[in-house]
């Protein structure tokens, strides 16, 4: 019999394991089955990849300690790095563009919902011309009245910028990462405004821009959607706006994700069922698929007998991982309000993560979904976060699929509709590409849209080469929910 509680089943993201001690390397002759001794430990590289091997989803790609030599890598960040090679595509590519370490940031930051920084992204509008992408709600920089689309024309005194330049690039992070820089724009009247601008925390708003549009009584409804934050933290701002949707009759809706690179699964989830039509309701969302250590409960020893605590005290955490791939493999639609949509469409670009495409992907056997812009990322899978002392790992651990059975779009999700993006138009604007072609798509009359803004066919929006791909978050976040 499975454990009784209620940890709900995760969507290709991150799950949050903070508490986990770090295991022990054992003498033994078949280290992988026997596992590290604390009184035999030797160093922090052996505990991650112990435990590596036993809930990586390639585990069967990882070679043996003895070849692998964990102890012999100089940090763990290093040694991480070195084990994400080994696994490859048909083509012989390193197939592993995800997992990664880091120090807590990023479950601080989404979890949280609590950011440290000036509060604006800048991207490379051409090889010489950054533009504002966009501005969090509520950040020094909005407070500033910084607005997406103005151009950046000087960081501390430095007034020439070049994309993969090192100079740059140097310039550009320390800014970015300091706790106070001057930042020189122009406007798109022309005119030009200094800011100098001091780190503060403030609450991470991720619904950078809404409106409802009337074209002659049709009703759509618009947003921007930039991380999934903490259901807790952004309930009220989701709610508010599909009641309003409701309200006004809206029967199509845009959600913009074109910068969305993840965050926590239940928001994720709690939008998949603001959206998806009653009719779907109980019938599957999507289902997770682990290692088979996983499947078969089958783990070291050491990480078998680990207690769960604090989340649940008398439970292992080999239970809450078997769990998650049997008794909670599949996730079902729970729907929620009475908003009635006949479409949704998603503008995309290859800065679109996790679960942002798994949202596209969970919804696309059940309604009418189109993906708007350019090809996203590719990141079917996610992780279960195990910490280390101060580092977080995340080791892919598992693959999701829809309804149908997809979940292979390791390359990216195609649109349907293809716009590239463009930095120089704000929020909203009729004339920004992505938004033109999904109004279009919805039926509204090229007429009332009016022209598109004229673009440098040069432009780098458009493509991989930007600041966000080097800068942005990729993964998602679930928190365990009794």
């Amino acid at each position: 019999m499975q454990p009784n509680y209620c940890l709900k089943a995760l969507i290709a993201g991150l799950l949050l394991i903070f508490l986990l001690p770090a295991c022990k390397k054992n003498d033994s002759t078949n280290p992988r089955r026997n596992p590290p001794d604390n009184n035999t430990a030797k160093s922090i590289n052996d505990s991650i990849f112990f435990i590596a091997k036993d809930i990586y989803l390639w585990t069967d790609a990882l070679p043996d300690s003895a070849t692998f030599k964990p102890s012999g890598y100089s940090s763990p960040i290093d040694m991480f790095h070195a084990l994400t090679l080994y696994k490859k595509d048909a083509g012989n590519n390193v197939l592993d563009r995800y997992s990664f370490m880091d120090n807590g940031g990023t479950s601080r930051v989404l979890q949280q919902g609590i950011a440290g920084d000036i509060g604006f992204e800048v991207g490379y509008q051409t090889n010489t011309e950054l533009r504002v992408v966009y501005v969090y709600p509520g950040s020094p920089a909005d407070k500033a009245g910084i607005k997406r689309g103005w151009q950046l024309t000087a960081v501390n005194g430095v007034t020439s910028f070049r994309y993969n330049d090192k100079s740059t690039d140097d310039l550009l992070n320390n800014a970015f990462g300091s706790q106070s820089a001057t930042f020189g724009f122009k406007k798109p009247d022309n005119t030009s405004q200094q800011y100098t601008l001091q780190a503060a925390t403030y609450k991470l708003n991720p619904v950078l821009y809404s409106h409802l549009y009337d074209f002659s009584g049709t009703k759509i409804g618009y947003f921007v959607f930039n991380n999934f934050v903490a259901l807790a933290d952004v309930k009220p701002l989701i709610d508010s706006l599909f009641n309003a949707f409701t309200k006004a009759g809206v029967k199509q809706v845009i959600i913009d994700l074109r910068y969305n690179g993840g965050g926590l699964i239940e928001t994720a989830e709690y939008l998949a069922n603001k959206l998806v039509p009653a009719g779907k309701n109980n019938t599957e969302m999507y289902s997770q698929y682990f290692n088979s250590n996983v499947n078969t409960n089958n783990y070291s020893s050491y990480f078998k007998n680990m207690k769960a605590v604090p989340y649940y005290p008398t439970l292992n955490w080999s239970d809450i991982f078997y769990s998650e791939a049997t008794t909670y493999k599949t996730a079902k639609f729970q729907k929620d309000g009475a908003l009635d949509l006949t479409k949704v469409n998603f503008l995309v670009t290859r800065n679109t993560v996790s679960a942002s495409e798994l949202l596209y992907n969970v919804l696309k056997p059940a309604m009418t979904t189109n993906l708007v812009g350019d090809s996203t990322y590719g990141k079917p899978v996610g992780f279960i976060n195990i910490s280390f002392g101060k580092y977080d790992m995340y080791a892919v651990n598992f693959q999701t699929k829809n309804s149908a059975g997809e979940g292979d779009y390791f390359k990216g999700l195609k649109p349907q509709i293809t716009a590239y993006d463009d930095y120089t138009t704000d929020w909203g604007t009729l004339s920004d590409p992505l938004l033109h072609a999904s109004l279009l798509d919805m039926g509204i009359p090229a007429g009332s849209l009016g022209r598109m803004a004229k673009t440098d066919p040069n432009r780098l929006a458009r493509t991989d080469a930007n600041r966000l791909d080097a800068t942005h978050f990729k993964g998602m976040i679930h928190t365990f929910r009794k």
